[in-house]
């Protein structure tokens, strides 16, 4: 499944979900007292990252244990 995966696009995307996680936490902390649209792309971005960086996280571990073997 994660043959055609290389690790670097792993932790290439990983990054991307940290970034993600990080803009929604920004955008939440300055715009959505005074937004609910703010608010609301904040608690999406947040969700969307939370659970990414958690999927890649498994598929990482997935990959490295199977190279192991």
């Amino acid at each position: 499944m994660f043959r055609g995966i290389t690790t670097q696009r792993i932790l290439y995307w990983l990054a991307a979900m940290v970034v993600l996680l990080v803009v929604g936490t920004v955008i939440g902390l300055i715009w959505a007292d005074t937004s609910d649209v703010a608010g609301a792309i904040a608690v999406v971005t947040n969700i969307v990252s939370g659970v990414g960086i958690v999927l890649i996280l498994v598929a990482l571990a997935v990959k490295r244990r199977r190279r192991m073997y």
